[in-house]
């Protein structure tokens, strides 16, 4: 969890995002697999879903937001050798 030492009030990115919510997702897993209470097992299943399904969609998101880039960079490459 490095990104702790780093905390600040700016936007952080979406790879750091994608990369705290994996984090949270291991915590979250620990929580269910030594937890005493059922309770906590519980809750923590709970958020897991949730979780999983958000950064199912992050992850979506990042592999478009990559694609798009190399998209452009090829378009900007393609425009500069026609002029």
């Amino acid at each position: 969890m490095k990104y702790k030492s780093r905390r600040s009030r700016k936007a952080i990115t979406l790879k750091e995002l994608k990369l705290r919510m994996t984090d949270a997702i291991e915590s979250m897993e620990e929580i269910i697999f030594t937890a005493d209470c059922e309770q906590k097992k519980i809750q923590a299943v709970n958020a897991m879903s949730g979780m999983i399904g958000k950064y199912t969609k992050l992850v979506e998101v990042v592999d478009l937001e990559a694609r798009l880039s190399t998209l452009e960079e090829q378009m900007k490459n393609d425009s500069s050798k026609k002029n």
